[in-house]
């Protein structure tokens, strides 16, 4: 009683559940529930044969929703919001029936939605689902989101400001991760796809150790202290991992600043929740993390806390950190041109 609810809306957010769940075993607990919604029967399929290669026999606390069957006869919504917007507004009351079920069974501590931005199923359907988890079964909600490549042109960036903008208007304030960040990790776009799914899986798990920690984090905190920390315009996260504790201490901070989600400036001041998880950890190192943040992204309000247990490995850093502005996101969330394109437009040749 009292784990997470986990969202996926649209085939990336179907995908970056289902790695999280495949690649943490602590997710797979039956107090947590994850429900995959989409148009497409086929990325439903795909997943369950994900799951079937890497042996997860038992994934009942894993479920799958098809919306919009009757129009698109469980196909994709293409690159059109609109045609999933109406895909859930279709079979929204049908959803929301057997959400409403498992959270009487469950008493679920909050909700965490993930989807990608820019696509025609998730773009529009995670803000309107996290809003209707908000307002008809009452839990708090974190959407979790992507935004796509500058390169991939106007339509799918133009889907994507459109699903920020809904999830701005109804008072949801997102941690982003940017695809862009990608070239960083690798030369190559799968791996880069690899790399962004371990940050954000890593950051799920984290959560979800936070939940069932059987001993006292330092200081007490409930998960869902989390949410008072919710500033507009936006957030992002980050998780630092090394083993040995030498390194860690050398490398922390860039590994913070390598790994974060989004790169854009604080609108004023900033509200972040960080945890620490090791064995023991020590505090001067915690110190110097908390110091960071006031300094670094002039942090307001910081909630920190401690795991410490036998059974960890290695030391983390997991943070969210709220109050950053859309408007200053870098690179800009617009269509990248090729240098000769621009020069045309600025002198209108």
């Amino acid at each position: 009683m009292g784990g997470i609810l986990f969202i996926g809306t649209g085939s990336a957010g179907e995908r970056i559940l289902s790695i999280a769940y495949a690649t943490f075993k602590n997710l797979r607990s039956k107090e947590n529930c994850f429900v995959a919604v989409n148009t497409s029967k086929k990325d439903h399929e795909r997943v369950q044969s994900y799951f079937e290669e890497r042996g997860i026999k038992d994934h009942s606390n894993f479920l799958f929703e098809t919306i919009g069957e009757e129009t698109l006869s469980g196909y994709g919504a293409g690159k059109d919001p609109k045609l999933g917007q109406s895909a859930y507004e279709t079979d929204k009351e049908k959803l929301l029936k057997k959400l409403k079920s498992l959270h009487k069974k469950e008493n679920f501590k909050i909700a965490i939605t993930l989807s990608s931005l820019g696509g025609g199923c998730g773009t529009m359907v995670i803000g309107e689902l996290s809003s209707d988890i908000r307002d008809e079964l009452g839990i708090r909600v974190v959407p979790i989101c992507t935004i796509p490549f500058r390169r991939e042109g106007d339509l799918l960036v133009g889907n994507a400001i459109l699903g920020l903008r809904n999830l701005l208007d109804k008072g949801l304030n997102p941690l982003i991760f940017d695809n862009e960040l990608m070239m960083r990790f690798s030369q190559t776009v799968g791996e880069g796809v690899d790399r962004a799914n371990i940050i954000i899986t890593s950051l799920v798990s984290s959560l979800v150790d936070l939940v069932e920690y059987g001993g006292f984090s330092n200081p007490p905190i409930d998960i869902i202290d989390i949410t008072r920390l919710i500033t507009p315009q936006c957030g992002f996260f980050t998780v630092a991992y090394l083993d040995n504790l030498r390194d860690f201490k050398k490398k922390w901070k860039d590994l913070f600043e390598f790994n974060k989600s989004l790169v854009s400036q604080p609108i004023i001041q900033t509200n972040c929740f960080v945890m620490f998880k090791a064995r023991s950890f020590p505090h001067e190192l915690v110190e110097d993390v908390l110091s960071y943040l006031r300094t670094k992204y002039s942090a307001k309000e910081i909630i920190p806390t401690t795991i410490e247990d036998k059974s960890f490995s290695g030391y983390t850093i997991a943070a969210m950190i709220w109050g950053m502005s859309i408007e200053g996101i870098k690179p800009p969330l617009k269509t990248k041109r090729p240098l000769s394109e621009e020069i045309r437009k600025m002198f209108k040749i």
